[in-house]
């Protein structure tokens, strides 16, 4: 009896290695699950991309080429950026 009981609150139970607070490992920072950032692949591959939780592991998952980049024109520069 006590073997079936065991099976059955290892089934029943939620998981222990799914945790609430999944993290990726990207550029050296920590990203939490949802997350996205451009990540950076040697020298030149850069994509965009997202932590996503596969089973109980974390993973990157490309959603894009290249990374977006902002730009500033000079008029929306404030005072003490021009220079």
């Amino acid at each position: 009896m006590s073997i079936g009981f065991v099976a059955v609150t290892f089934f029943t139970a939620p998981s222990a290695f799914a945790g609430q607070d999944c993290e990726c490992v990207g550029n050296g920072k920590r990203i939490k699950e949802g997350g996205v950032i451009c990540l950076q692949i040697g020298s030149s591959q850069r994509y965009l991309a997202r932590c996503e939780r596969n089973l109980n592991n974390t993973s990157w998952k490309k959603i894009s080429d290249g990374c977006p980049v902002s730009e500033t024109s000079p008029s929306q520069m404030s005072p003490w950026q021009a220079g």
